[in-house]
């Protein structure tokens, strides 16, 4: 009976959820320790070990919030990180806050730290395209 319940503890601990939005056709996968699903907001709240993952980044975090009506991805961390997985324009930050918009832009924001082909830069918000890492309005 010992070894049955210690089993179950190590299936318990290893149980990871998965999940797939769409952001404007780029499909962003999202690997969380729990997934919660707010109808009345029409949120999917993403906790605990965050990884997040499409063509052009991959992403760290405590917690995110899908916004479906705003189509936000809202990612929080004490530092959330970000970095690029394409080789031919690399870039990396971090932020309290990392948001997904629909049109492929991210805005760090949040001791917002960003650095790309070799320039650095620090504010409390930095917008930017996420397949080239280009710096936008």
């Amino acid at each position: 009976m010992k070894k049955f319940i210690f089993l179950g503890c190590i299936f318990t601990l290893n149980i990871f959820a998965n999940s797939t939005i769409s952001l404007n056709n780029n499909d962003i996968f999202i690997e969380s320790e729990k997934i919660e699903i707010s109808k009345d907001k029409n949120e999917i709240h993403f906790i605990n070990k965050l990884k997040i993952k499409n063509d052009y980044i991959v992403i760290s975090g405590t917690s995110a919030i899908y916004n479906n009506n705003k189509k936000i991805l809202n990612i929080k961390g004490d530092m959330a990180k970000i970095i690029s997985s394409a080789s031919e324009s690399p870039f990396s930050g971090h932020a309290k806050n990392i948001l997904l918009y629909e049109d492929n832009s991210i805005e760090l924001s949040g001791e917002a730290y960003f650095e790309n082909d070799g320039i650095k830069f620090k504010s409390s918000s930095i917008k930017f395209n996420q397949q080239d890492g280009k710096i936008l309005n």
